[in-house]
């Protein structure tokens, strides 16, 4: 399915693609609010839905709809500053609604749309959470891999919001690095790795120009040193085992294919956008249980490549 990177459209035409598909799912009765204090809601309808949740099984009444935009392309809805605090995202528009409530408004469904990741095991503790809190049953949350999915079915809404020009790269062939990762995993001595000292390092200066070169900033790259850096020498290790030459092919043949996928890129998208849509792809979906569960090493491994000069420009 074709991934938008729906985190690069403004907060504004977020919530009118929002509203528009809400045309299609409830039906022309979607009624958007002005841009301002919105109480919690973008827009409602009042009525009986065409085709949400289905067809044979419509919502009805008065239907407040929320729209929930992020720049940032790994934001989950698990994440705590989204729902779990007190003061999480989720919970301050349920405050909003619930004062709604309180002064006499009467409504019947609340729905949730946003370009956050919705897992299968957070999404109904949402949905519960908010039943719960505002005393309704026709409540729901769609996520970033629904969200693609309904855009998808829509062609003249891509063409409307300009979501061609948006569209995240085609996946590589992940399978080799896949390979690679999980079987580094096995071997339990790379959990032990020490934080090497590079400040003196000349190579480490030479990574400050290839940062600039690349368009790294200091917070991604902090990161890198911070989490991943001290795992570097094991996979270098690793690698350059005789034993495991057939995995340095595998991983050869990765960076092969990165280099084009980058550089085919480039043009549309910033560095580390690409270098985290390359992660995605690699950790896949959680039904890819095996790699899933390595993602953190996924992340590891990506940092590495880009470390060790195998991908990204270096001069």
């Amino acid at each position: 399915m074709i991934q938008y990177s729906i985190e690069q459209l403004s907060e504004d035409n977020f919530e009118k693609l929002v509203a528009d598909l809400c045309k299609y799912w409830f039906g022309e009765g979607i009624h958007s609010y002005a841009k301002g204090k919105d109480a919690g809601r973008d827009c409602y309808f009042d009525g009986t839905a065409n085709s949400y949740p289905s067809e044979s099984n419509p919502w009805s009444g008065k239907i407040i709809i929320q729209a929930k935009h992020t720049t940032d392309l790994n934001a989950s809805c698990s994440d705590n500053a989204f729902f779990s605090n007190q003061s999480s995202i989720l919970n301050k528009e349920l405050e909003k609604i619930k004062n709604l409530i309180a002064e006499g408004e009467k409504i019947d469904g609340y729905l949730i749309v946003t370009n956050r990741k919705l897992t299968g095991g957070i999404h109904p503790a949402i949905k519960k959470h908010i039943g719960d809190s505002l005393s309704i049953t026709q409540v729901d949350i769609v996520g970033i891999e629904d969200l693609q999915m309904h855009i998808s079915c829509h062609p003249e809404l891509v063409k409307r919001y300009g979501l061609l020009s948006h569209l995240i790269p085609d996946r590589f062939y992940e399978i080799d690095i896949r390979n690679v990762i999980l079987l580094f995993a096995k071997d339990s001595t790379w959990k032990k790795s020490i934080v090497p000292d590079n400040n003196n390092d000349l190579s480490y200066i030479d990574k400050i120009q290839k940062n600039k070169l690349n368009g790294v900033d200091e917070a991604y790259f902090a990161s890198i040193k911070d989490h991943s850096l001290k795992f570097f020498d094991s996979i270098d290790d690793f690698l350059k085992d005789p034993r495991n030459s057939e995995l340095l092919y595998l991983y050869e043949n990765t960076v092969s294919d990165l280099r084009g996928y980058i550089l085919k890129n480039l043009e549309q998208h910033s560095f580390t956008q690409i270098l985290e849509s390359i992660i995605d792809a690699i950790a896949g979906e959680p039904t890819d249980s095996d790699i899933f569960r390595k993602r953190s090493l996924v992340r590891i491994f990506v940092h590495y490549m880009y470390w060790n000069c195998d991908i990204g420009g270096k001069s």
